[in-house]
């Protein structure tokens, strides 16, 4: 591809704010929080609407190089090549790509309004004990979710049948010694600004490292396995039962 109609081509992209996508032959220079420079090679480089820039070698997943939304690039042909820079003020840096062949100019203006939906959070994992308070203990009776203290927000909080306030914290992952100690300030915030004594700490975790259960009996608190629910709170199975047609 002519390198002069590229270079028109993808400025014209940018400029409607356009996503781009450029598989072409380059080097790579970066200025900022570090300097790198990456020799002549192929490369994938993506320009999103925002102006996000990524490059990508060949293989791999992670990017080589890449800035977040930066107020200006600008693009201007050389003797053999064509240089696309991009800079910022805050933070400063700089990249600056020099392009020397160009293999392919993808260019569309795409519309995403949809956000990420994660299934298995830790918030989906309080809401399921919140429903099914037995998964934690047997006589746990849940009152409140997301309790604010000065530390953060106790993921599940109520009593049990003896009249002790429960706190269960929830780790979507192995808990560690930083979910112990996490808990016994929740537990220790309780009971100073309630006035009491009697407040049982919970760990519900997929697993928990060796130390962590350790520390965690040693403060007189309990751990109780309990996975992450894999499916989104709302979803439906409309799938109809094979017995139902017979």
């Amino acid at each position: 591809m002519n390198l002069t109609d590229a270079c028109a081509a993808i400025e014209k992209s940018i400029g409607k704010k356009f996503s781009t996508i450029i598989m072409c032959n380059c080097e790579i220079n970066y200025f900022g929080r570090a300097r790198s420079h990456l020799a002549q090679g192929d490369r994938i480089i993506i320009i999103k609407s925002d102006s996000c820039i990524l490059i990508h070698k060949p293989k791999g997943r992670n990017p080589v190089n890449w800035m977040s939304s930066t107020p200006e690039i600008t693009l201007s042909m050389e003797l053999d090549y064509f240089q696309l820079k991009a800079s910022s003020i805050k933070p400063k840096e700089e990249l600056l790509i020099n392009v020397f062949e160009v293999y392919s100019i993808s260019s569309h203006p795409l519309i995403d309004t949809e956000q990420l939906k994660l299934a298995g959070s830790e918030r989906d994992m309080s809401d399921m004990i919140y429903e099914k308070p037995q998964l934690v203990k047997e006589d746990f009776k849940p009152i409140n979710r997301e309790e604010k203290t000065d530390y953060g927000f106790l993921d599940v909080f109520g009593y049990d049948s003896k009249g002790n306030f429960v706190i269960v914290e929830c780790k979507r992952y192995t808990a560690g010694l930083d979910a112990v100690t996490q808990l016994r300030r929740y537990v220790e915030k309780v009971k100073s600004s309630k006035g009491v004594s009697n407040v049982v700490g919970i760990i519900a975790a997929p697993s928990i490292s060796p130390k962590a259960l350790k520390m965690l009996t040693d403060w007189g608190f309990s751990y109780k396995q309990v996975n992450a629910p894999k499916n989104f709170k709302n979803d439906e199975i409309s799938q109809e039962k094979i017995n139902k047609f017979f």
